[in-house]
């Protein structure tokens, strides 16, 4: 078999004092050898990851995201610490193996097994990799450790901890391969403390040694950082999360603040930045920040609206309060700031459209899952909606974002399209009977009129109705720069994406989209840059090496596209983009071949990227007839038909001009 390339994160768990308690007891240490094996495999498997091999006491694993691998991570440690008989050190990241067989070498294999050695005692050790692209996650923590040169590699390598309640706080190569509860909760107590102490400094004005470069910022505008979770239960972070949530999308609501999207405001999440950074960062004048300490039936709420410029704070505010008073709090904390920045109206007086503070939570806890993206945890956030539905089936919220999951699964293949996007309808059209003015359930239904039923006035109806009830909704707005690209009206379509990026400058997908719109324009340098953004924010992201790589093709550049498409970590986008490459680069049988081996792996849910293979190629009857498939099945991708440059040497074609006449966009 061939040796393959590709980018991975790597994974290298180590039983500690395994080796000298094989020394001392051989049978027991192979029973914890077999409970190790059997803890581990189904979590690796369950994560999307692939079990490589057992090394002595040790076991690589590889994962196609970061997030996974570290997910997984967390996992195992918290199995092994119920489990109570042994402890292990885990090292993840990321970069290019190479694949030979069932065997995995290269630098990142190293890399990872330098950093297992030196990890916490029941902890996770990663590289800067890693944490740059798990900082913003769901759920994970992390602090920097310290610079450590390793064996063999030549660059010094910054090493973070994931923190966890039963890591140690301390890298050491002291090895004990079992630890008495009482250790373990002085331990526990130990990293509780520190961690609190940590996301508490989040909270002060941090001076730096230079003063950052100033941004053009608008007056009224302001970023919703995410609140800390101060709960002894760190499942308690979906709350915190959902409450900063609820805060920024009801300031969206008010008239003349500019109100910077989520992705963006939790870009810095756990990372310890100095907020006039932040603000410079973000486009944001003011930054709204606090806490949130919950203990069964109550609450300690902390918010501080502070002065981006310099960090003077401006007003904050302390609220202990009961559960179901949580709505009250955010009415109460969004009015203070619109006052202090003297805004003319006030947002609505309600923060939420339930009473049942039940169905809230569940709702809360589905967008923690949904934030996610895989298909396992979307279908988790469904599940969950489900629940507050039943509790409150006049909860609109719960609607639309019910809604919102469905279409997710459809747009990305992960079920049936028809039936995904009709689920989405019907929950969508609930959400809107409840409440018309819900501006969630007209993006969501507007979503199914635009990429399903290609009804492209209704999508825009409602599209321009959920702007007129949230017009800082940047959400809506990026998809209604979709809609006048599908349209070709590339003006008005750059002129909603500059508008988005502006209010959420540090969320990859509006890159993109951006970045989409300009190469429908000819302009391949830009779009080049604008995927180029996406890779600075996450060097892990998929399909931003894929597209950079087509777009080179476009400009018939094939040596510098291939680099970048070797470099893309979704299977599905590579071998797309491969396809694409072997005929740019005049490579006839690996071109067929290729071609062939995506058409028998995806002909059945990407018939739009075959038909733009075809075309590429200029064979225009395969390339007509796979779009007549696309249309036949609805294919969601279909919507980029008209402008699509993959699609140039079709467009004189009557056949195609028919198809563009069949979607009402001729």
């Amino acid at each position: 078999m061939p040796q393959t390339r590709q980018l991975a994160a790597i994974m290298f768990t180590d039983i500690v004092g395994y080796t000298a308690l094989m020394g001392e007891d051989e049978q027991r240490a192979f029973q914890i050898l077999t409970k190790n094996r059997k803890l581990q495999k189904p979590i690796i498997e369950n994560h999307g990851g692939r079990w490589i091999k057992e090394i002595g006491d040790g076991i690589l694993a590889s994962f196609t995201t970061v997030s996974d691998a570290v997910y997984a991570a967390q996992e195992m440690q918290e199995k092994c610490n119920q489990l109570d008989e042994f402890s292990l050190r885990i090292g993840i990241h990321q970069g290019e193996i190479v694949l030979d067989g069932e065997d995995v070498f290269g630098d990142a294999v190293n890399v990872a097994s330098r950093i297992q050695a030196i990890a916490p005692v029941g902890g996770i050790a990663v590289s800067e990799t890693v944490h740059h692209n798990i900082t913003n996650k769901p759920g994970v923590r992390t602090r920097f450790i310290k610079t450590e040169r390793l064996k063999n590699v030549r660059e010094p390598v910054k090493i973070f901890e994931v923190l966890t309640d039963i890591a140690s706080t301390k890298i050491s190569g002291k090895k004990s391969p079992f630890l008495t509860k009482s250790t373990k909760v002085q331990r526990k107590q130990v990293v509780i403390a520190g961690i609190v102490i940590l996301l508490i400094a989040l909270g002060y004005f941090i001076y730096s040694s230079s003063k950052p470069n100033e941004k053009n910022l608008s007056e009224k505008s302001i970023a919703v950082l995410p609140f800390v979770n101060m709960s002894n239960d760190k499942d308690q972070e979906y709350f915190s999360d959902g409450l900063s949530e609820e805060l920024l999308n009801l300031l969206a609501k008010t008239p003349g603040l500019k109100v910077i999207g989520r992705t963006s405001s939790f870009y810095f999440k756990g990372k310890n930045e100095d907020l006039r950074v932040i603000g410079n960062k973000l486009g944001a004048a003011y930054l709204l920040e606090g806490s949130v300490r919950r203990s069964g039936k109550t609450l300690r709420i902390t918010a501080k609206l502070i002065n981006a410029s310099d960090g003077t704070p401006l007003w904050n505010e302390t609220y202990d309060r009961e559960e179901e008073d949580v709505f009250k709090v955010q009415d109460d904390v969004a009015a203070a700031v619109v006052r202090e920045l003297k805004l003319k109206l006030a947002p609505p007086t309600q923060g939420s459209t339930t009473s049942n503070i039940e169905a809230y939570n569940l709702v809360l806890q589905g967008n923690y899952f949904f934030d996610r993206l895989d298909s396992a945890n979307v279908v988790k956030s469904i599940e969950l909606y489900k629940k507050a539905i039943e509790l409150d089936p006049d909860y609109d919220k719960a609607w639309a974002v019910l809604a919102r999951s469905y279409s997710r699964l459809a747009w990305f293949n992960f079920m049936d399209q028809n039936e995904g996007y009709e689920m989405a309808r019907q929950a969508s059209m609930k959400a809107i009977q409840i409440n018309p003015n819900s501006a969630d359930g007209l993006r969501a239904l507007g979503d199914v009129k635009q990429y399903h039923d290609f009804n492209w006035p209704g999508a825009e109806s409602d599209f321009k109705r959920a702007l007129e009830i949230e017009p800082g909704n940047a959400e809506v707005m990026s998809i209604y720069s979709v809609w006048h690209q599908i349209q070709a009206d590339y003006k008005k379509s750059l002129s909603l994406s500059s508008e988005v990026l502006s209010r959420d400058p540090l969320r990859p997908l509006y890159y993109i989209i951006h970045g989409s719109i300009l190469s429908f324009s000819g302009r391949y340098e830009e779009a080049i840059d604008m995927n180029k953004k996406v890779l600075e924010i996450n060097p892990a992201a998929q399909r931003g090496h894929g597209i950079i790589g087509r777009y080179y093709l476009l400009m018939a550049k094939p040596e510098e596209a291939v680099k970048a498409i070797m470099k893309e970590p979704w299977d599905h986008f590579r071998e797309y983009n491969m396809c694409l490459y072997y005929h740019a680069a005049g490579k006839k049988k690996d071109a067929d071949e290729a071609l062939k081996n995506f058409i028998n792996k995806y002909n059945r849910d990407w018939a739009y990227y075959i038909a733009t293979i075809y075309a590429f190629r200029n064979e225009k009857d395969n390339a007509i007839q796979w779009l007549q498939t696309a249309l036949n099945r609805k294919d969601t991708y279909l919507v980029y038909v008209k402008g699509d440059p993959l699609l140039k040497n079709i467009k004189a074609d009557p056949r195609y001009l028919a198809i563009l006449r069949r979607m009402n966009l001729e």
